[in-house]
């Protein structure tokens, strides 16, 4: 039993999705290609979109993830 409630929240989330991006289920079915290649561009769109965002997280988090590393490297090497 909770495996078909399961499945069906997890119908209801994915329709939700593809009816939010304006996904058809008709044209998934009938011009399969073309959904696709809808699906290829809203990916690149979203990655045009999040590229700035993510190159400027990095200016910070990059350098901070290294220090971090390099501090759990030298608590775990053996003493010399």
């Amino acid at each position: 039993m909770g495996w078909i409630i399961r499945t069906l929240v997890l119908c209801f989330v994915v329709g939700f999705m593809l009816s939010f991006l304006h996904i058809d289920p008709a044209s998934i079915l009938t011009n399969s290609w073309q959904t696709v290649q809808d699906i290829v561009a809203l990916m690149i769109d979203a990655g045009r979109w999040a590229l700035p965002y993510i190159l400027i997280g990095a200016v910070i988090v990059v350098p901070l993830s290294v220090i971090g590393l390099v501090l759990r490297w030298n608590r775990t090497r053996p003493p010399s």
